[in-house]
């Protein structure tokens, strides 16, 4: 802990109670996490109460759980609670289940919901071989669907009826958008099958969830223009650690046509600079590799020289504050889009990370491009992807489009 303190004297006072023996490694974990002094040291010194009142309570460090956290946080409330006590808290104790000292979360709380969502995750991810982002945004809407349903009570996935799937998919568009209540279907789907795969059900409610129509082809992709895109990474200031990120990563969006969550999980040694290629862990798990443009690989040489933070994590790109670790999610890539699209002053039609995707295919499009060039581009699975961008043409429709009946000539 000397790391965080000056004196022998002030870290050894914090060496007490149950998690003596681990406080100088959570201390190094912290560091290696990036947090600076002042936030780390009221951080263990929390921790280091909590060490001595579980030993005055004679719990070990095997019964370190939120539930004793909050419990000393509750007395704590009387005398000295601070905001960040349980942050503190939280970090120590996802320290100790790293070390494998306390018990997994699934296994420590004793919550019905949180164990039958663990245990649909690792379905998917293990049994369907689904992308984490994608089990991200199942476990979404079945954690929605699990307190529409249950509503606080004891969870009994027996008890599951269809018409219980039936409220839920019509409660749910009511309040999301269509494309969500898609997601919503697909999520529950997949829910009900790993329900019979477990043995919690009998029946295939899976083939009994309501269907979302949605006409292919009935909509144009949403892009802007080359000069609105060029806007967007204008807005980034490559002065800043931040700026060179962000530009970075809207390059990434608008030359190569990334995904969001393909951002998000680009390591270090994706990138082969002596090749001039980046390996993308695309849709379905599936690894390609694709050419590093000179504009895009001198933006994220420029990030890793001048504003990467130092760390453990392997991720290209880290948090601006500590801790000092990759993005949890691809909402964080859309956020960054979306702060540039508002410093540009536009006004879009879509506002997320796929817009820099949908405008660099319809912008090969434009230069002449085929479909099946956008399909290579964009990586598309099925031809049927991409023959919505068969419609982005206007002029070339027009001229084959049907006088309407009437009009004058």
């Amino acid at each position: 802990m000397l790391t965080y303190f000056t004196t022998r004297s002030s870290s050894e006072k914090l060496r007490a109670g149950i998690l003596a023996p681990h406080l100088d490694g959570f201390a190094a974990w912290l560091w290696d996490l990036g947090y600076s002094h002042t936030t780390a040291q009221p951080y263990l010194r929390v921790v280091a109460d909590f060490s001595r009142w579980l030993e005055r309570r004679g719990f070990d460090a095997h019964d370190v759980d939120e539930t004793h956290a909050r419990q000393f946080l509750r007395l704590r409330r009387r005398r000295r609670l601070h905001r960040g006590d349980w942050a503190a808290l939280r970090l120590a104790i996802r320290y100790m289940r790293e070390l494998g000292i306390v018990a997994p979360a699934s296994a420590a709380i004793d919550d019905e919901q949180v164990s039958l969502e663990h245990a649909f995750a690792a379905y998917l991810l293990r049994e369907k071989g689904v992308a984490p982002a994608t089990e991200k945004n199942y476990g979404r809407e079945i954690a929605e669907f699990l307190r529409h349903r249950f509503r606080g009570r004891r969870i009994d996935a027996s008890a599951l009826r269809v018409r219980d799937l039936h409220q839920f998919v019509m409660w749910r568009a009511q309040h999301v958008a269509p494309t969500r209540v898609k997601l919503s279907v697909t999520a529950l789907r997949a829910f009900c099958q790993f329900l019979r795969f477990r043995g919690d059900t009998a029946s295939d409610l899976a083939s009994s969830v309501l269907t979302v129509p949605k006409w292919r082809l009935a909509t144009l992709p949403k892009s802007i223009p080359p000069e609105q895109v060029e806007r967007i990474l204008a807005q980034c200031d490559r002065r800043t650690v931040v700026g060179r990120r962000n530009f970075a990563i809207l390059l990434l969006l608008a030359r190569l046509g990334l995904r969001a969550s393909e951002v998000v999980g680009l390591t270090l040694d994706d990138i082969d600079w002596e090749a001039g290629e980046l390996t993308v862990q695309g849709k379905g798990s599936r690894i390609e590799r694709l050419p590093l443009p000179q504009d895009v690989g001198k933006a994220v040489a420029a990030y890793l020289k001048r504003g990467r933070p130092r760390c453990s994590s392997r991720n290209v790109f880290i948090r601006a504050h500590a801790p000092f670790v990759g993005f949890s999610s691809a909402a964080a890539i859309s956020t960054i889009v979306e702060d540039a699209i508002d410093r540009a002053g536009l006004d879009p039609p879509s506002r997320g990370a796929h817009l820099l995707r949908y405008s660099l295919a319809t912008r090969t499009l434009g230069r002449g491009g085929s479909l099946a060039e956008i399909a290579e581009l964009l990586r598309h699975r099925h031809p049927d992807t991409t023959a919505l961008y068969a419609k982005v043409d206007l002029e070339a429709l027009r001229s084959i489009a049907p006088r309407w009946p009437g009009a004058h000539r």
